[in-house]
């Protein structure tokens, strides 16, 4: 028999953070992990980490973002309870800012996430080339802060702009997975 009667466990939350290599998904996750900044290589495969904080559990699946990996993306989607995409906010080249939109155009269209919440994470906005509020916005239609967007109400979406340097970041984060939880 148990002690504890009204004790609540914590909740579990299965993430899965994608995005093209080199946008700092390994780094974020280290960060929030360790609390501290690590020198990191490129994920080939997936790292995975279970990081409690407040009355939270979350296991995050950092899925690489090399060409060969991405096509196996769909295979780490199942039992997802939230999507992060890690873009690079310093990435000007045409070609992977396309490439960037297209696999997440695919993401929310793919039937295993259907009202799965999406964090879309601009990383890397402390540096100084990475591109403005405005530029972000003109480039990729999404409004930094928007915390209740609804693509085809399927997906509520919240657009961040981050940096792998600040750990107050992942604080936000969870604050809006808890509000996004108590509206289930």
């Amino acid at each position: 028999m148990s002690l504890c009667i009204k004790c609540k466990k914590d909740t579990e939350v299965h993430v899965v953070m994608l995005g093209l290599a080199g946008s700092g998904k390994t780094s974020l996750l280290y960060q929030w992990k360790l609390n501290e900044l690590i020198d990191t290589i490129p994920t080939i495969g997936f790292n995975v980490e279970t990081i409690k904080r407040k009355k939270q559990s979350l296991t995050l699946w950092d899925v690489g973002g090399q060409d060969q990996i991405i096509r196996l993306w769909k295979h780490y989607l199942f039992g997802a309870t939230v999507l992060f995409y890690v873009i690079d906010s310093t990435e000007r080249d045409f070609q992977r800012i396309h490439l960037t939109k297209m696999e997440l155009i695919k993401l929310m269209s793919n039937d295993d996430l259907t009202k799965v919440p999406f964090i879309i994470l601009f990383n890397k906005s402390d540096k100084p080339n990475s591109f403005t509020d405005e530029e972000l916005e003109d480039e990729y239609s999404f409004n930094i802060g928007e915390t209740e967007l609804n693509i085809n109400s399927i997906h509520k979406i919240n657009v961040m702009r981050i940096s792998a340097l600040d750990p107050q970041n992942f604080t936000k984060i969870l604050d809006w997975i808890e509000l996004i939880q108590k509206k289930k």
